[in-house]
Order: C-alpha cells, then sequence, then structure tokens
C-alpha cells in the first residue's frame, strides 16, 4: 500500500493535470491463525512410508520429525547426527539467532529415528555426512526439499487441505496445549524468544473448546 501511494504522489506531481484523487487508505493488521491438521491426518501422513528403503525410511522420520519437535524447517535442516541424545531422550535444536534449546524425543519418533539412522549408515557407506537428513546424492537436504516431501506425502495420502512443514509444527503446537501444555512451556518447546508469539495458539483453542461446547453442551 505504501508503494502505491507513492506512486500517486509521484504521479501527481510530475502530472498536475491528471491527479489521481485516492483517499488514505489504514490497513488493520488481523490475528493470523496458523493452519492445523488433526492427529488422524498427521498419523497418515507418517505411516505412508515405511523403512524398507533410504528415500522412505526418511521421508518418514523427516514428517515424524517435524510433528513431533514441533521444529521450524531450517532446524530440522541444520540438525546433525551428533544432536542426538539417546540416553536421556533429546535433541539439541538450534533455531533463530543461533539460539539453542533441548527439545525431547518421544518415544515414536526415537522408534523412527533408530531406524532411520541405521539405514542412512548403510546408505552412506563410510561418508562423512554429519547432517541427520541427507539427499540421495548424500548431501545435506534443505528447505526446498522438505516442503517437496510434506506436500506430496499430503497429495498421496488424500488430505485436501494446503499442507507445508509449518502445518505440522503448528499442528502440534495447538494440540499441546489442547491437552494442558501451559503457555510458558510451549514458549521454550517452540524456541519463542517472546510468549506473546506463542498466544496465538490460544486463540484456536479458545475456538476449539468453543466448538465442543456447542456441539455437547445441553444449554449450548
Amino acid at each position: 500500500m505504501s508503494s502505491f501511494i507513492q506512486f500517486v504522489n509521484w504521479h501527481n506531481e510530475y502530472y498536475p493535470k491528471n491527479k489521481i484523487d485516492v483517499e488514505r487508505i489504514d490497513i488493520k493488521s488481523g490475528v493470523y491463525l496458523p493452519d492445523t491438521i488433526q492427529i488422524d491426518e498427521i498419523s497418515k501422513l507418517i505411516n505412508l512410508y515405511s523403512h524398507n528403503n533410504f528415500i522412505n525410511s526418511r521421508n518418514k522420520t523427516i514428517l515424524d520429525f517435524l510433528y513431533s519437535t514441533a521444529c521450524r524447517v531450517s532446524e530440522v535442516c541444520t540438525v546433525k547426527t551428533f544432536d542426538l541424545d539417546f540416553d536421556d531422550d533429546f535433541i539439541v535444536v538450534t533455531g533463530k539467532g543461533s539460539k539453542q534449546r533441548v527439545v525431547p524425543i518421544g518415544s515414536e519418533l526415537k522408534t523412527n529415528l533408530l531406524q532411520y539412522l541405521e539405514i542412512r549408515e548403510k546408505y552412506l557407506e563410510n561418508g562423512t555426512n554429519n547432517n541427520l537428513f541427507i539427499t540421495k546424492n548424500k548431501n545435506p537436504i534443505d528447505r526446498t526439499a522438505i516442503f517437496r516431501i510434506v506436500k506430496n506425502t499430503a497429495i498421496k495420502a488424500g488430505i485436501k487441505e494446503s499442507i507445508h512443514p509449518h502445518t505440522l509444527r503448528h499442528s502440534a503446537a495447538t494440540q499441546m496445549l489442547e491437552a494442558g501444555c501451559d503457555l510458558r512451556t510451549l514458549q521454550e518447546f517452540l524456541g519463542h524468544s517472546s510468549v506473546s508469539t506463542t498466544q496465538i495458539y490460544t486463540k484456536l483453542t479458545k475456538e476449539f473448546l468453543s466448538e465442543v461446547f456447542k456441539e455437547s453442551h445441553p444449554r449450548a
């Protein structure tokens, strides 16, 4: 909008006989509600693949990793194998501004990670790549590849919604709040520098609560 106003001002200055009259327009920024999908749809995405070969094992584990850790796609791309601690079941994640945080490894993700790492090791054939997720050419995976994996998997799984990697992060955050996770803990889990960023998810849970109330309460 500011670029348009600048153009109008320039036009009116150089072409005073053909002035464009435009009333000043103020656009109020609304509340952006993240896209989410239900747990059964997430399970469909993850379970579309098995550990029968490297690509399928990697794709399955990436999808589980995105949802189970609620990591940003950039964080998933940079996770190293040495960032995983299977003794205490946590991952060291490097987020925005090179800030590090510790994220728990859930039992189902741990199972997938261990199987994937075994297949990955054989696939590398003594190669030296510390990135957890790699391409078929044994290079570090990038954002575009992960976006493509999520998108193509959703199509194959018959999920109609427009799904991207952040959809899994948003879904995890929303479902954790619905299950009783407090806002401060979720803030740490997601790696938000401010709790105000995390508060967007409370809007979604309020809508969920309102919907459940209307469907189930006798006096709704």
